[in-house]
């Protein structure tokens, strides 16, 4: 029920009501003093009113009596409550549960078709009916409504597959031996006709005029079904009667039918209904029936016989195809097999005449117009480089094109608007020789682009070497950039940060790839594997211990997306081992602090810990920061100054001064929180301009058949003639205009046939600078296969 969209409301409802239809089934009748009934168990009736949520009392008085009203010349008389015998009462309870559990059921399956609905404007549908198959048992009510059912169906088939076929033939005029059939409409005659009345119709008199007693009306329907006597498949015998169906001859038993086609809520009973205050029950019953109508409301064969006709009239508007099941034996065993049953079924199920009219018939038929359309390709006559060029009719044109590919003449037949083929084979090889047509015209394509392909190789392979040395450049070289744009201005550069071959590789341990120093500075850290590093480098952290001053000390810097990793190692027990000194999460680091000279010193100012702040001389700090307040969004604040404020240990800050010493050789020095720097390049450099390469020898292109050397104005060999063109005939249109779509796409196989290799070059190359993977795109493009010509052929298949 979830599955179909019923929310929970709506579930409680459904099971609200099959437990009111199995206590309504519960209730019992009794005769009382005078002609009338009484209940046996009100506390039952009782809970049907909690169910339906209506009044006990009027659940009572509802199933034992019955309201009548009398009328006199037009006017309104008196109004009398008439009581039910037991039998009446009953056949009224059922017909109560009858109708909940059928409005239920449609109800469910209308819920079940909305949540099935298709979402476009149009659709295409396939339909399975799975019905009861005929039956021959104790011969009831139901089991006639069954039969019924499946002699409407037969009948469809009959008329669909036996009839309609040898009527098709006669009107296309086609030379045939016709097959004799047994057309089961006088047996569905006999069960629904009106006039003269059927069985239904002498069921529902027979229960109009003995209403009150079911043995009555019993005898009432064995009197009027005397009538029937006169129709060859229908015998009455004593108190039961026999319809020859087309299946078999069944002998139903008139004993209760009557009281089954009883199937009318009475008006006490749908007021009943009305006054409940179940919102869902009212939805169930929409249509109230008129109280002032005299007509009589329908019965439970005037339904089936609806039921039946609706759904005839939705087959006879689809396309049905029949699936005939065979029963190997009445007992449901798994290992018997009833020889004589099955070929009992084989004959009645219509299967032998329907056997002998297809091969008597054809196998295959189809317009004119259709059949040139599906098949010009396959004479000449009709068609040049894929265009349809017949100027003739299409019945013409048809004909031309089965002479062309060598049918013998007795396998086809031209009718008045349709052509006629025999044999599923001769349809099989005409579908073989319209493939092979696509298949061959593929290949050429396919020869002629791969010979393209040959031209253009050298071409791709310098693409293709272009790119693979400057796309991963691209992305270190903008992050380069962005750590000129945030220290521009405002801290002195050294000369190697500006050189134009200076690029930010980040990951320079390889603690992301397979190194060996990577892999153990990554498991020292306990970095996860989704976990992507952007960044690793050795450095130096500034370590203060108990009675000394501060001094740097190695270690190993790592950053991810989530944390900065500080690696150290040491010798324990004669052995080397890397350890993780420190783990800073990058949502706690409020901001980065750096002099405005040259050194390589940067503070990392993070929340207030134990452990203060890390301070940390690191050569490629500028790729470091950058690479930071990449990860963070630039949410980290960068401050640059004289000196460094950070925090030695928690609430105690402690500040580096940053003096300019000429004498300093090469690098900054550290002492006492005083780091002496030598001069750099000014805070507002810019890179290097790169070095301009030396110019390459271009080598022409000349492989492949499309281009020779010497270019396509050379001179040509005398010793062959130039050869003349043939004229092509003038392209027609199709019989049948196509949809746009397969229209546009039709020409394609002639664009591909002639386009210049020129024009397939520049038509592929323009689409290059908007790809996200150029040359991974560009060499799927240029390296054509057999299934893209493949993917040309299916298209044009789908004409």
């Amino acid at each position: 029920m979830n599955v179909i969209g019923l929310s929970a409301a709506e579930q409680n409802d459904i099971f609200r009501m099959l437990a009111a239809i199995l206590w309504i089934g519960n209730v019992q009748f009794a005769e009382d003093d005078g002609s009338g009934s009484q209940i046996t168990d009100t506390g039952v009736t009782d809970f049907v009113a909690y169910l339906l949520e209506v009044d006990a009392a009027m659940v009572s008085r509802a199933m034992v009596t019955r309201t009548v009203e009398t009328q006199r010349g037009g006017r309104r008389g008196s109004v009398y409550d008439v009581p039910l015998n037991p039998a009446q009462a009953a056949s009224g309870r059922d017909a109560l549960a009858k109708a909940i559990y059928n409005n239920l059921f449609e109800w469910i399956v209308s819920r079940v078709n909305v949540s099935m609905k298709p979402r476009q404007a149009t659709a295409q549908v396939i339909g399975v009916l799975d019905i009861y198959g005929f039956e021959i048992f104790q011969g009831d009510f139901e089991q006639l409504c069954i039969n019924y059912v499946n002699e409407k169906l037969q009948q469809i088939f009959i008329e669909l597959t036996l009839k309609t076929e040898q009527e098709e033939y006669v009107r296309e005029q086609i030379k045939w031996t016709p097959i004799q059939y047994f057309n089961n409409k006088i047996v569905c005659d006999l069960i629904e006709e009106r006039r003269p009345p059927g069985i239904f119709a002498a069921l529902n008199d027979a229960t109009a005029v003995a209403s009150a007693d079911p043995a009555a009306a019993d005898n009432s329907f064995i009197q009027r079904s005397a009538a029937l006597a006169s129709n060859p498949h229908f015998e009455s015998r004593a108190g039961r009667f026999l319809v020859k169906h087309y299946a078999g001859d069944v002998l139903y038993t008139v004993a209760g039918m009557t009281d089954k086609n009883k199937d009318a809520l009475v008006k006490d009973l749908t007021d009943l209904i009305a006054s409940s205050g179940n919102q869902f029950l009212q939805t169930l019953f929409p249509d109230r029936p008129d109280p002032n109508s005299k007509k009589r409301p329908p019965t439970a064969g005037d339904k089936i016989k609806a039921s039946a006709g609706a759904l005839v009239e939705n087959l006879m508007r689809a396309q049905p195809a029949y699936i005939r099941t065979i029963k190997p034996n009445q007992n449901r065993s798994a290992t018997e097999y009833d020889t004589k049953a099955i070929l009992h079924q084989i004959k009645y199920l219509g299967l032998q005449e329907n056997i002998r009219v297809r091969r008597a018939g054809f196998a295959y038929r189809n317009t004119f117009e259709k059949m040139v359309e599906r098949f010009y390709l396959l004479s000449p006559a009709t068609s040049y480089a894929g265009e349809y060029t017949w100027t003739g009719d299409a019945r013409s044109g048809c004909e031309k094109i089965l002479t062309d590919v060598g049918i013998a003449k007795e396998e086809w037949q031209m009718g008045v608007t349709k052509a006629f083929i025999k044999n599923p084979e001769t349809l099989f090889a005409l579908e073989t020789m319209r493939d092979r047509y696509w298949h061959n015209m593929a290949a050429r394509i396919q020869r002629a682009w791969r010979n393209y392909l040959r031209y253009k190789n050298e071409a791709a392979a310098r693409i293709q070497r272009f790119w693979k040395n400057n796309k991963e450049g691209i992305a270190y070289a903008e992050t380069r950039q962005y750590g000129h744009e945030i220290l521009g201005g405002r801290k002195e550069r050294r000369r190697f940060s500006l050189l134009s071959y200076r690029r930010f590789m980040g990951d320079y341990l390889d603690v992301g790839g397979k190194n060996a120093l990577g892999e153990m500075i990554k498991d020292a850290c306990g970095i996860a594997s989704g976990e992507t590093v952007h960044f690793s480098s050795r450095c130096q952290l500034l370590v203060s211990k108990l009675g000394r001053s501060s001094k740097p000390s190695p270690r190993y810097i790592v950053l991810t997306e989530k944390a900065v990793y500080l690696a150290v190692t040491n010798a324990k027990d004669g052995r080397i081992a890397t350890t993780l000194d420190r783990k800073v999460q990058l949502v706690t680091i409020r901001s980065v602090a750096m002099s405005n000279l040259r050194d390589d010193w940067i503070a990392l100012n993070v929340n207030v810990c134990e452990e203060g702040d890390p301070v940390i001389s690191l050569e490629f700090k500028t790729e470091f920061t950058a690479t930071l307040m990449r990860l963070t969004r630039g949410q980290t604040n960068l401050l640059i100054g004289p000196t460094i404020e950070y925090a030695k240990k928690k609430e105690k800050k402690q500040i580096i001064k940053f003096v300019k010493d000429e004498t300093v050789p090469r690098d900054d020095v550290y002492k006492s929180h005083v780091v002496h720097v030598p001069s750099g390049e000014p805070p507002n450099s810019v890179s290097r301009p790169p070095a301009k390469r030396k110019p390459g020898v271009v080598r022409p292109i000349t492989q492949g058949k499309l281009l020779r050397k010497g270019g396509p104005s050379g001179p040509s060999s005398a010793s062959r003639p130039t050869p003349k063109p043939k004229p092509k005939p003038a392209a027609q249109p199709l019989p049948v205009k196509l949809p746009l779509h397969l229209r546009l796409l039709r020409p394609l196989l002639l664009v591909f046939h002639r386009l210049h290799p020129v024009l397939l070059h520049h038509l592929h190359l323009h689409r290059l600078p908007n790809l996200k993977s150029p040359w991974s795109r560009f060499s799927m493009t240029l390296r054509v296969n057999p299934e893209s010509c493949l993917w040309l052929r299916e298209r044009c298949l789908s004409w």
